[in-house]
């Protein structure tokens, strides 16, 4: 039993050299202290093991019992020691846990903002391109409605009889078709001549909309160009087309609608993209 006891021991002492060896590779003082600590607690330990089985040889309990009072103590020393070693690196796996966690919950928080601006931008550019589609489709059906009622009134005209009430109803409504065309393509021309004077383009977002569906109604034929050359195309993107049509450099283009180079380069490279040629 006191050879396996030995053997022990010394298979401790080998380990915790290696163990030193390791500390000194990596150049870990507190480590190595540690370690040496340790391992002379282990030698004491062989060291008192031994001594006290030479007592015993000798029948000299009361050496003997010194040995086995100190080796006891070495033991606990030695078991704290090793608790404590237990309980630091029970805390640094905690702490490196509670970084990685932490680390993995800041990724995944920038991934939800970055899909959620992801998620605004789609939004915005879908509800502008909504809003030209109803606006458009507004000009249409006014155009209808004033040609139909024109139509009616002269058809009206030539009847025998008087129909003045429905005359009258008829040209309120082309009046109001006409008013709020007028007042949106009033508003559009503006614009324009505004930037073509050199000035830039109003930074609220409905002025912009003007500019494109006054363009969709005065260069009709390249507006109707652009929608068939292109799919969905967004409200700045038209204008990027609008800006280049009317003979502008990206570099006028960026200070008229107030944004960096970089910026009018993503733009243009979005046009590109979307163009129909460019896919097939």
């Amino acid at each position: 039993m006191l050879l396996c006891e030995a053997n022990h021991y010394a298979e401790a002492e080998l380990i915790l050299k290696e163990g030193e060896l390791a500390a000194e590779a990596s150049d870990n003082k507190l480590e190595l202290q540690k370690c040496q600590g340790t391992r002379y607690l282990v030698a004491r330990i062989l060291s008192a093991t031994i001594q006290q089985r030479n007592y015993e040889l000798l029948h000299d309990q009361e050496k003997a019992t010194n040995m086995a009072q100190l080796i006891t103590l070495a033991k606990e020393l030695l078991h704290h020691t090793y608790q404590q070693e237990k309980i630091t690196e029970l805390q640094h796996r905690y702490e490196q846990q509670s970084s990685d966690r932490r680390h993995y919950q800041m990724l995944a928080y920038l991934f939800g903002l970055l899909l959620l601006v992801i998620l605004l931008v789609l939004t915005i550019l879908y509800f502008n391109r909504r809003r030209i589609e109803q606006f458009n489709s507004i000009l249409d059906l006014n155009a209808r409605t004033i040609e139909r009622a024109q139509h009616r009134i002269e058809v009206l005209s030539l009847e025998s009889e008087a129909h003045d009430k429905e005359i009258s109803r008829l040209n309120n409504t082309i009046t109001s078709a006409r008013r709020f065309t007028n007042e949106r393509l009033g508003r559009g021309k503006e614009v324009f001549e505004h930037i073509l004077a050199g000035g830039k383009l109003p930074p609220l977002a409905d002025d912009e909309n003007c500019l494109i569906e006054y363009y969709s109604v005065s260069h009709y034929a390249k507006f109707h160009e652009w929608a068939m050359s292109y799919d969905h195309l967004t409200a700045r993107l038209y204008t990027y087309l609008i800006l280049q049509d009317m003979g502008k450099q990206d570099d006028d283009i960026a200070q008229i609608l107030c944004i960096s180079p970089s910026a009018i380069r993503s733009i243009k490279s979005r046009v590109k993209a979307r163009k129909k040629a460019d896919k097939m």
